[in-house]
């Protein structure tokens, strides 16, 4: 990855001689460094970005738009933590062996399954070093950031508005949960869907606008076949079930100056796609799948959830409504785009493609799933409001033009109002909403503490049989049955004969770890969770570390919180922690 980025910034022409090149960069940039420093200019202009005066489109905006965007983001779905039931729960465990078993090249198990945004959970926690089940936890977050940049990024590219009609998408997209088919509850959980739509959508834009990058005909062919390679390895549901709608619209309403383009992307899109459907075949030979199940298992999914609390009103309600708001821009783009000589026809696609998925999710076919069609309408939605705001702009234009050179200042100013708004009108639904148990949160940060201060397996942790799978590949593991039945005995054993060695040769089963951290959990309130029949067991381990303590072991308070606590056994003293080994 560095290496391309490196590629990138300095260019594949100079690396014909790359000596040379990195030369004349030292001294045009150390000449350049020895002239700001005689005329003493100021820190504060060294490291300002400039606009540079040849450039006459909004770029640095977007720039300093897209920090905002990625806060606001980033904000809106951490928030919705104290909702969240996916931590820890069965589901997430199983993902998370997934993601583990990935390390030791285990992909299936025996059963193909679409693994690709899994694969990316375990790359994306080696890029940012953090450990998988962080990094399955987080990677909710990331994906709804950047599928919030490509919703923000897909309203300036196929309509007139820049800015505000882009805000709007985007503040629909990230604050507005109450008219959404979101699952509050499960909001941080992965979907395959959504990465899957944050290829899918920018391949939809530039199937309708190839002019969007200044693409050859072979480049535009091969970008568009591997991006739907990536999407097949991702989600199947969004290669098979939402895309080839969209070609059938997009091929009826088809600028002729891109009807090539339409053509080379549908011949992307079969090649992509078959590539896929092989592969797929070839392993469920070589598993002996039948490859008919695996497809309609891909393309059904028991992990999405029809519950939606947090809905206003029912939901096949709310989506006759928002057709109902759609006919709007239908009737008025027809009239731009024939009549004005306009380009709006991407938008017109987009919005006659949200219809069609409207009538799709009323439709009973054994082959689509509902909930996955109303997960990817989370997304789409935002898209129509952006639509719709930026076809409402183009009617008030001859009002809007008298101001338009404010036109920044109004969008920002319009922004905060509606954003001010999205948040006022769901603070009341939002607090009927049973918040979700902070246990399964603390014991994630315990791990996580744990995982960056002691050496791998040189401890084992004591917990409860769910957690099993959070000490693969990272130390030993002992279930609160072996603890309070046998520990006791073993270490009696252990530190009896610990200077004989050859002792645990002949009995290596009464070894035990450096250290031992025990997790306890108290006895509180909140019972909705899998390890509240754990804390049953809090007198008995207590007994347990008391007797330990007097049989002379070191005991100590790790991790305190309140819900669960983490106590420290150390059989041999600073030999388990990263910096006692250093230091």
């Amino acid at each position: 990855m560095m290496f391309v980025v490196l590629v990138d910034v300095v260019g594949i022409k100079n690396f014909k001689n790359p000596v040379r090149y990195f030369k004349d960069t030292a001294k045009s940039r150390f000449f350049e460094f020895l002239k700001d420093t005689e005329n003493k200019k100021p820190i504060r202009e060294l490291v300002q970005l400039e606009k540079p005066k040849k450039l006459k489109d909004d770029r640095v905006f977007i720039f300093y738009a897209t920090i905002v965007l990625i806060v606001g983001a980033f904000i809106g779905r951490y928030y919705f933590y104290i909702y969240d039931t996916y931590l820890l729960s069965d589901l997430w465990v199983a993902n998370l062996n997934k993601v583990i078993l990935f390390d030791e090249n285990i992909w299936f198990g025996g059963t193909v399954s679409v693994e690709g945004e899994l694969a990316m959970s375990n790359l994306y926690s080696k890029l940012v070093d953090v450990s998988p089940e962080v990094g399955l936890q987080s990677l909710a977050i990331l994906e709804d950031i950047i599928l919030s940049l490509v919703v923000f990024w897909s309203i300036r590219k196929i309509s007139s508005s820049k800015i505000l009609a882009p805000m709007v998408a985007f503040l629909t997209y990230v604050f507005l949960y109450t008219f959404s088919p979101i699952e509050i509850h499960y909001l941080l959980q992965n979907e395959p869907v959504l990465m899957g739509l944050t290829f899918a959508i920018p391949s939809m834009v530039y199937i309708l606008k190839p002019d969007v990058i200044n693409f050859k005909k072979i480049n535009y062919f091969t970008s568009l076949t591997i991006c739907f390679i990536a999407i097949g390895l991702i989600d199947l549901f969004t290669l098979l079930i939402l895309m080839p709608p969209f070609f059938i619209i997009a091929l009826v309403f088809v600028n002729k100056n891109y009807l090539i383009f339409k053509w080379i992307a549908l011949l992307a899109y079969i090649l992509g796609t078959g590539s896929v459907l092989v592969t797929y075949f070839l392993m469920c030979q070589y598993y002996q799948n039948d490859f008919l199940i695996f497809l309609q298992s891909s393309l059904i999914s028991v992990t999405s959830f029809t519950y939606m609390p947090n809905l206003i009103i029912p939901f096949d309600e709310l989506l006759k409504y928002y057709q109902y708001g759609s006919l709007f821009s239908i009737i008025i783009l027809p009239f731009l785009i024939w009549y004005k000589k306009e380009q709006w026809k991407p938008s017109l696609v987009f919005m006659l493609y949200f219809n069609l998925l409207v009538t799709l999710s009323f439709i009973h076919v054994e082959w689509i799933d509902s909930d996955l069609l109303r997960l990817a309408l989370s997304v789409f939605i935002p898209i129509c409001f952006g639509i719709t705001a930026a076809v409402l702009l183009r009617v008030l234009f001859p009002i809007y033009k008298k101001v338009f050179r404010f036109k920044v200042p109004i969008a920002v100013a319009v922004s905060l109002l509606a954003f001010g708004g999205i948040i006022y009108s769901q603070i009341h639904p939002l607090k009927n909403i049973k918040t979700s148990d902070k246990t399964p949160r603390m014991v994630l940060d315990a791990y996580d503490k744990i995982l960056h201060e002691y050496f791998p397996h040189s401890y084992a942790v004591v917990n409860d049989n769910i957690a099993q799978t959070l000490s693969l590949n990272k130390h030993f593991f002992i279930n609160y049955e072996d603890f309070l039945f046998s520990y006791l005995e073993s270490d009696s054993i252990y530190h009896y004969n610990r200077k004989k060695p050859k002792f645990f040769v002949e009995n290596p089963q009464y070894v035990i770890p450096k250290s031992v951290l025990v997790f306890v959990y108290h006895d509180n309130t909140e019972t909705e969770n899998h390890f509240a029949d754990q804390n049953q067991l809090e007198p008995l381990l207590k007994e347990h570390i008391n007797t330990l303590e007097k049989r002379g072991r070191k005991v100590s308070l790790y991790y305190e919180s309140p819900y669960v606590n983490v106590y420290e056994i150390e059989n041999e003293p600073k030999s388990s922690k990263i910096d006692d080994l250093i230091y």
